[in-house]
């Protein structure tokens, strides 16, 4: 029986101009009502991830910041978080990329260092609170990643620029063809989702998981019942034990109603 559904938010729960299923808060109620928890994780911050949804914002847990932070009806936890040098050190080597544009995200806020203009629009589509810094070195808040913006390439600029000159406990990520995340090594959505699990009481094979990106992998691992979308690339699909239909098909909604809802 399933008892937790995560799922990611872009490229997964919404479709490519960002809109859930017209059914999906319905979708919600069902699942309230049968006591099963849904979850989104995201890179979003939890700020970001509240203001997508327009209501049942109380029935959901968010995983936000890739796994850095969880906030729930019975649990809020911030999870392995940068040290001050550490998010210095990182901020300073993503400033020296061409083109990159730098977010020190917190719990409650995310400072964009010096930005681009032209780029704003499209960084506070995932990042609606914040506040625009020039000296970074003065953020006293727990940094809980760095994010990158890169309109020329995540994977094949920011990556390769910088993940070979961070510090030894930190790792690059990649969560999209032009974001990258800085965070500890040991954090991921997958780790996020077994601390979740844990304090729950839910196992893996009370689990479904829906993913599309790299960042997504960990936490298909997780689940008995992972779901790819159509629209994933090889390397997620071979980590999941299913593919759902696309998320411009809303391949999340269809699987929960046909593999949960109308099964119950």
């Amino acid at each position: 029986m399933i008892k937790l559904i995560a799922s990611d938010l872009d490229g997964t729960l919404v479709n490519n101009q960002k809109n859930f299923a017209p059914d999906f808060y319905e979708i919600l109620k069902q699942l309230k009502k049968q006591g099963i928890e849904f979850v989104i994780a995201s890179g979003r911050s939890q700020y970001g991830i509240a203001k997508k949804l327009k209501y049942c914002t109380e029935d959901i847990t968010y995983i936000s910041d890739n796994g850095g932070y969880i906030k729930g009806k019975n649990i809020e936890k911030i999870i392995l978080p940068l040290s001050k040098e550490q998010a210095l050190s990182t901020v300073e080597e993503c400033l020296a990329i061409p083109e990159a544009q730098v977010i020190m995200c917190a719990k409650n806020i995310s400072y964009f260092i010096s930005p681009n203009p032209k780029y704003i629009p499209e960084i506070t589509k995932y990042y609606t609170d914040y506040k625009i810094i020039d000296d970074y070195k003065k953020v006293e808040e727990q940094i809980l990643k760095i994010a990158v913006y890169d309109p020329i390439s995540a994977k094949e600029n920011s990556y390769k620029q910088v993940n070979d000159k961070l510090n030894k406990e930190l790792r690059a990520v990649v969560s999209s063809y032009d974001w990258m995340d800085i965070m500890n090594k040991n954090l991921n959505k997958g780790y996020a989702l077994k601390i979740l699990q844990t304090h729950l009481g839910i196992t893996k094979d009370e689990t479904m998981v829906f993913g599309d990106f790299n960042n997504d992998i960990e936490m298909l691992k997780e689940a008995k019942y992972s779901y790819a979308m159509e629209n994933s690339n090889d390397e997620v699909k071979k980590a999941a034990n299913f593919v759902a239909p696309s998320n411009d098909n809303f391949g999340v909604a269809k699987v929960i109603k046909e593999q949960v809802l109308e099964k119950e």
